[in-house]
């Protein structure tokens, strides 16, 4: 392969962005935050791809800067579509590469002065072909962002894969393309630890880059259609579990909530029953809220507060202390046990026993 087949790739890159760039210009309707980042990559990705396809020394240290759009897109929209509470966190990172990426440009362009610690941002050389010879703290510099932003993504796909349990036609359709960016991102990151230990660097760089390129631009392509109209549902996707998730069987629900005593569990949890069900944490607070028009949690302090009653009449509790029955429905002590009492009885509990015990 030679350094022309090159130049017609980047090209062909660069003609493919463009079409993907008028593509999200066109058909996306709603969501201009994410729109804004689905627009950002091609653009990026097409100005990479002209400054390498032209050679052109004059522009060659934007390509950092390009580089750095890349991922902060990819960042965003997976922060955008799945982590809307992780936004101020990825913007951060966001900002934070893209300051240091302007702050490598101005300086590399000698439009900021220069001492001997800055000298340290500087590269050694370029080449002919528009190849970065970089120092030793540069490239840790650059590890570090790659660090930086795979962690994000590593974070990304664990909570995705692990925490989220989502049965609704959205998340169904952007499984699969999710899958496909994180492979793609693997392979990027193997891809840049490969390359340090290979002796012709530019050539591997070149295919590196054309991967990320081209493999950025189809997945820009065959984003789910639903995105270009419906991109704010996928964002908020916990809360829409649609009537193709399987509906909660009230028995089951009973049997481990009542005959098991569930609510008795000092650690009980939306999440910790929706897990045993099977089913996502938001359905199943919608399906209580809809047979018992209450929360979780009340639902929960409710049925230990009739517990309570309960085992106050029952001789074997005689002797225990408020306190320890409290403990025994579930309440981790008679402080957190009043409130409750209060707003599902009246009263509070001392007079319940006193009651009992006069009775």
């Amino acid at each position: 392969m030679t350094l022309t087949i090159f130049n017609y790739l980047y090209f062909s890159l660069l003609v493919l962005a463009l079409i993907a760039f008028v593509d999200v210009l066109v058909k996306f309707k709603k969501g201009l935050d994410l729109k804004f980042f689905f627009l950002l990559l091609p653009f990026s990705i097409a100005a990479y791809a002209w400054i390498n396809s032209v050679e052109s020394m004059q522009f060659v240290f934007y390509v950092a800067f390009f580089k750095s759009c890349i991922g902060v897109s990819i960042l965003n929209i997976f922060s955008i579509l799945y982590f809307p509470k992780f936004r101020k966190w990825t913007l951060f990172t966001s900002v934070l590469l893209l300051t240091f990426t302007v702050f490598f440009l101005l300086l590399n362009k000698n439009i900021l002065p220069s001492n001997s610690v800055l000298n340290h941002f500087k590269v050694k050389s370029v080449d002919d072909h528009l190849f970065i010879q970089i120092n030793t703290v540069l490239r840790l510099v650059r590890f570090s962002f790659l660090f930086l932003v795979s962690a994000h993504m590593v974070f990304f796909w664990y909570v995705i894969y692990t925490k989220y349990q989502l049965n609704n036609i959205y998340y169904v359709k952007i499984k699969q393309w999710t899958n496909l960016i994180f492979l793609s991102t693997v392979l990027i990151i193997l891809g840049n630890i490969a390359i340090g230990f290979t002796e012709n660097r530019s050539f591997w760089v070149n295919i590196l880059a054309l991967f990320v390129g081209f493999s950025n631009i189809l997945l820009v392509l065959k984003r789910p259609n639903f995105l270009n109209t419906a991109a704010k549902k996928i964002a908020f996707g916990h809360k829409f579990n649609l009537d193709q998730e399987a509906e909660i069987d009230e028995i089951v629900f009973l049997k481990y909530f009542l005959e098991q005593k569930y609510f008795t569990n000092k650690e009980a949890s939306l999440d910790g029953l929706a897990n045993q069900l099977k089913v996502s944490s938001q359905h199943l607070s919608q399906f209580i809220q809809k047979k018992y028009a209450m929360s979780f949690s009340d639902l929960v302090n409710k049925n230990r507060v009739n517990y309570f009653f309960e085992i106050v009449q029952d001789p074997a509790y005689q002797n225990f202390t408020i306190d320890a029955l409290a403990r025994e429905v579930g309440f981790s002590s008679r402080q957190h046990l009043n409130k409750p009492f209060k707003k599902f009885h009246g009263g509070n509990p001392s007079d319940l026993i006193d009651a009992t015990i006069a009775s």
